[in-house]
């Protein structure tokens, strides 16, 4: 495990070393705060992934609670940043045959989409969420994650989002900035951090074999709450890590917990946090959150996120591959 990479830093220990390229600026850890933000921000790309491009351009409204301003409609940017369309992150990809929606571009149409945010090759980058919920979270971790597995390491999420940046007193920007072309550049695919289908069934045929974790909400993963394309119930072995676990309500933003609190979770759970893990959901968006934990907070190397998730092992098992009987998946 390697702790270290979860480091929430203040703005008076901001760190500056050799980075990639010709930029300076190495972001801390796999997390920062706002005051860190603020202090960086003429050397970092900052990509804002928190709500419409409508409440990206509006201002930030504030109410007056017994003698304090305090935030009443988290809206606008941090200074600087592109809006990025949650709408155009994933795309439909054919798998295997099948049509699988919402799974990560190809390495070429990834490439173009962050270019067109501005962002240059081993630049600093900062995502941002909108940090009022466990939702918000997952969308930026999803983000990271896809930045990851094509090559990009210099790049941590903003703890609390908007939303504490906001409540830490910085101002936000209204309109929508235009971006200037970068020239981020794809690398070769990182297979380890992506589980197939064939490793997934492998997994589920082999239980304890890998560390399978379901980050849905209970309700889902007990077969109670399914989509019509995904087997009901969760893979055989798995565990629940339900996404509210993931953050807390800290004033008026939802933050990070201590890494200690995830080891809790993860032992209370009966999981070894050194072990192997393959996190999923749905459709690959809850599972960014419970791999961000895993992998860039807990520091373990050995975790995959199936991006096709339940969505994709839905359509195996309407062929036949898989048993869609609720209690074949308990």
């Amino acid at each position: 495990m390697n702790p270290k990479r979860f480091i929430v830093v203040p703005a008076s220990a901001a760190v500056l070393a050799a980075a990639q390229g010709a930029w300076a600026l190495d972001v801390p850890g796999s997390v920062v705060d706002p005051a860190w933000l603020n202090d960086n921000l003429d050397e970092v790309a900052v990509l804002q992934i928190a709500g419409g491009e409508k409440a990206f351009q509006m201002a930030p409204k504030y109410e007056t609670v017994k003698g304090k301003k305090v935030v009443s409609v988290v809206a606008g940017h941090v200074p600087g940043a592109q809006y990025v369309d949650w709408s155009a992150v994933r795309v439909d990809r054919d798998m295997d045959g099948k049509k699988v929606g919402k799974m990560i571009p190809t390495k070429e149409a990834f490439e173009t989409f962050v270019r067109a945010l501005g962002v240059d090759e081993g630049e600093a980058v900062v995502i941002v969420p909108a940090g009022l919920s466990d939702s918000d979270f997952t969308k930026a971790a999803r983000l990271y994650w896809q930045m990851k597995y094509y090559g990009h390491d210099n790049m941590a999420l903003l703890d609390g989002g908007l939303a504490n940046w906001l409540a830490a007193g910085f101002d936000a920007e209204t309109g929508k900035p235009e971006a200037v072309e970068g020239d981020w550049s794809a690398s070769d695919e990182r297979e380890e951090i992506m589980a197939t289908y064939a490793e997934v069934r492998e997994a589920a045929d082999n239980p304890g074999s890998v560390e399978l974790l379901d980050a849905r909400p209970h309700n889902q993963y007990m077969g109670v709450f399914s989509k019509s394309k995904e087997v009901p119930g969760h893979l055989p072995g798995a565990s629940n890590i339900p996404p509210e676990l993931l953050v807390r309500a800290d004033g008026a933003a939802a933050n990070f917990l201590p890494a200690s609190s995830y080891e809790s979770v993860m032992e209370f759970k009966d999981i070894d946090t050194d072990e192997p893990m393959i996190t999923y959901c749905n459709s690959g968006n809850l599972a960014a959150g419970l791999w961000f934990v895993a992998s860039e907070i807990l520091g373990n190397d050995s975790v995959k996120l199936y991006d096709g998730s339940m969505k994709e092992y839905g359509m195996y098992a309407a062929e036949g591959a898989e048993s869609a009987n609720p209690a074949k998946v308990y």
